[in-house]
């Protein structure tokens, strides 16, 4: 199977192919970078064995839970794979590494991990899965743009006020686009903070925006002051993506 990161171009960076499992020399971030990786779930029998062999048990009990074997394998393959990646970086066995879940259900690495200030996210939609790795909190989302949507009921719900105006001036070629491309700023905002969710999403002021870089990226605030950027990432036709992380010094490179 392969897998995407984000490497830098002349002008802007784009995805392209990279082998998985990540093999080798551990991949090298800096304090500033942000990686991303994306992969296909529907994986072999034997690689899924593989996989369910690196979790805990809870894990496979959750596993186990599953009414649907699709469910179930999706599971698998999406943790497993997570567990890989970070055991690249961290150079630990994957079936070593221990997770928690923070006030808002948000995944992170355990102390006993926690010396490497590591951060990930990770996103599914249909079969693909598509993970960011960073040294500071980080979010990210991916939406397959086949999904039924009523764009204009779920955009008013979402939307600042200033946002709705815009999204209503749209011309409806372009409405299907803008959606997605707004949507998932708004998760991948609210799962890098956290507990983004907590007070909606509709109180994230972050699309259509008139003072967003060359790049798409644009910045807020939190309730604490903390400052965050975003910014939609160049993904193969049929699907939509974004990237948030702490601050607005951060930037996309090779893994």
């Amino acid at each position: 199977m392969a897998t995407t990161v984000c490497v830098r171009s002349e002008k802007f960076m784009m995805i392209s192919e990279f082998p998985w499992p990540v093999r080798g020399t551990a991949p090298t971030l800096a304090d500033d970078e942000a990686h991303l990786w994306r992969a296909n779930l529907p994986l072999s029998e034997a690689r899924l064995t593989t996989l369910a062999a690196t979790l805990t048990g809870d894990e496979q009990e959750r596993a186990a839970r599953f009414r649907f074997p699709e469910h179930r394998d999706r599971f698998i393959a999406g943790r497993g794979l997570l567990r890989e990646l970070l055991s690249a970086y961290l150079n630990i066995p994957a079936a070593a590494l221990r997770f928690d879940q923070g006030l808002r259900g948000k995944p992170a690495l355990t102390a006993q991990h926690g010396r490497v200030s590591l951060h990930f996210n990770l996103s599914h939609s249909g079969d693909q899965a598509l993970y960011a790795v960073a040294r500071r909190e980080v979010g990210v989302d991916l939406e397959a743009l086949d999904r039924r949507v009523d764009y204009a009921a779920v955009a008013k719900r979402v939307c600042t006020r200033r946002e709705w105006a815009a999204f209503q001036a749209l011309s409806p070629v372009d409405i299907s686009e803008a959606f997605f491309a707004c949507w998932t700023r708004k998760e991948a905002v609210a799962k890098a903070i956290g507990d983004g969710l907590a007070s909606g999403l509709n109180t994230l002021d972050i699309c259509f925006r008139p003072d967003a870089a060359p790049d798409g990226r644009v910045s807020l605030r939190d309730a604490k002051g903390q400052e965050w950027s975003v910014l939609n990432v160049p993904m193969a036709s049929g699907w939509a993506g974004a990237l948030a992380a702490a601050g607005t010094d951060w930037r996309w490179a090779p893994a």
